[in-house]
């Protein structure tokens, strides 16, 4: 049996990229109690940001996996984390826990002082998550 060469280091980073983005766009659809918990309360409709956010992430997500569309989709989710980057400040400023509520579905909970570790920690998560998909603008 042949075995295929393993696929360059940068595509394995934009494979697990891809994968991660995909993957998270899905459960918006799943879950989307959850994550639209999530949403800033200042923010006018919580549903329609959760459907675009996971529609632009499973869509995205999937561009990172061919080299062609890889530098485009690695410009969207660049803006995508930019664009959802707010909730997490809100997050974090608020206490924001997301907890099954009396009826099961989630909901949001401000004011969970021991939330805030968890909370501040996503805010710098963001940039690393950035730095990953910036090394796929320019094709290789």
């Amino acid at each position: 049996m042949v075995m295929s060469p393993a696929p360059p280091p940068s595509d394995r980073s934009a494979y697990a990229v891809g994968t991660f983005f995909a993957g998270a766009g899905v459960m918006h659809f799943a879950r989307p109690d959850f994550f639209e918990a999530i949403v800033p309360r200042w923010f006018p409709n919580p549903k329609f940001a959760n459907q675009a956010s996971g529609a632009a992430e499973i869509v995205l997500g999937l561009g990172m996996i061919p080299r062609r569309t890889r530098p485009l989709a690695a410009r969207g989710l660049l803006l995508l984390t930019a664009a959802v980057y707010p909730a997490n400040i809100d997050m974090a400023i608020n206490d924001v826990v997301v907890t099954p509520g009396d009826d099961g579905r989630m909901e949001r909970v401000e004011g969970v002082t021991a939330a805030r570790p968890v909370n501040l920690l996503r805010l710098p998560l963001q940039f690393v998550m950035a730095w990953a998909i910036r090394r796929h603008l320019r094709p290789r």
